[in-house]
C-alpha cells in the first residue's frame, strides 16, 4: 500500500543545496512502485516532491495537448519538473531555479501533504501557517 505523508520536519540544506529527506518520508517514498520521484514548483512559494506515478496522475489533465497548447500554466508547470536524484550519501539537491523561486537560503521545513511532500523556506512556512485560523478552516471543511 502506498503511503500518505503527514507531519513536518525542520532541517537545513548545505552550501550545495543538498538535504536528506527525513527518514519517515523516505520510508514512505519507498512504498511507491517506481522508487523515483521529482521536484516541481508548488503553490505559495513551496517546492513539491512527488513520487513519479503520483506526479503523472496529478498532471495528466495538463498533459492533454488541447489543454496544454491553450494554457500557459502547463508550460510553466512542465518546465519546472526536475528529477530528484540521491547521491551516494542519501542526499538530494534542490534545483537552483526552484530554490530561488521558493526563497530558500538555509533553513527548510519538509511537510507531508497526503501523496506529496512540500519543501518550504522555514521563514515562509511560518509566515503562511501563522496567519491561518485553524478552527474556522476546519469548520469550513466540515471537520
Amino acid at each position: 500500500m502506498e503511503a500518505l505523508f503527514f507531519g513536518s520536519y525542520e532541517h537545513q540544506i548545505d552550501d550545495k543545496g543538498r538535504f536528506r529527506i527525513p527518514a519517515k518520508f523516505k520510508k514512505g517514498l519507498e512504498t511507491y512502485p517506481e522508487k523515483t520521484y521529482s521536484f516541481v514548483r508548488g503553490l505559495s512559494g513551496s517546492i513539491c516532491l512527488f513520487p513519479d506515478s503520483v506526479l503523472e496522475e496529478t498532471l495528466s489533465s495538463l498533459a492533454d495537448e488541447r489543454v496544454s497548447e491553450a494554457n500557459p500554466i502547463s508550460l510553466m508547470v512542465f518546465s519546472s519538473i526536475y528529477p530528484a536524484e540521491e547521491d551516494g550519501q542519501g542526499r538530494v539537491t534542490l534545483p537552483a531555479k526552484l530554490k530561488q523561486i521558493a526563497g530558500i537560503k538555509k533553513d527548510i521545513v519538509t511537510v507531508g501533504r497526503g501523496r506529496r511532500l512540500e519543501i518550504w523556506a522555514a521563514e515562509k512556512y511560518r509566515e503562511v501557517t501563522e496567519n491561518v485560523d485553524y478552527d474556522s478552516e476546519l469548520k469550513k471543511l466540515g471537520i
